[in-house]
């Protein structure tokens, strides 16, 4: 690993060790607040990448539309001659 990469992840788990200091009590009572935030950030990732992929299938569609506007032209170039 990179060691910037090193350094962006100790960080990362300094600010996660660091809120779990803050918020106190035993190491069960952090780990089922740690189930709970991933319980409420999950369903609003899955929403993100729901929306992502209905773009993605948007444009999907359009290419498909365009290549066959693009075959359609190509062809009747063709019949023409040039």
């Amino acid at each position: 690993m990179a060691p910037t990469k090193r350094l962006r992840t100790r960080a990362v788990q300094l600010n996660v060790e660091g809120l779990f200091s803050l918020l106190g009590g035993t190491p069960d009572e952090r780990l089922r607040f740690w189930e709970i935030f991933k319980g409420i950030t999950t369903p609003a990732e899955h929403q993100l990448v729901a929306q992502q992929m209905k773009t993605l299938q948007t444009l999907v569609n359009q290419v498909q539309v365009s290549a066959k506007q693009l075959k359609q032209t190509a062809g009747a170039i063709a019949k023409r001659g040039g």
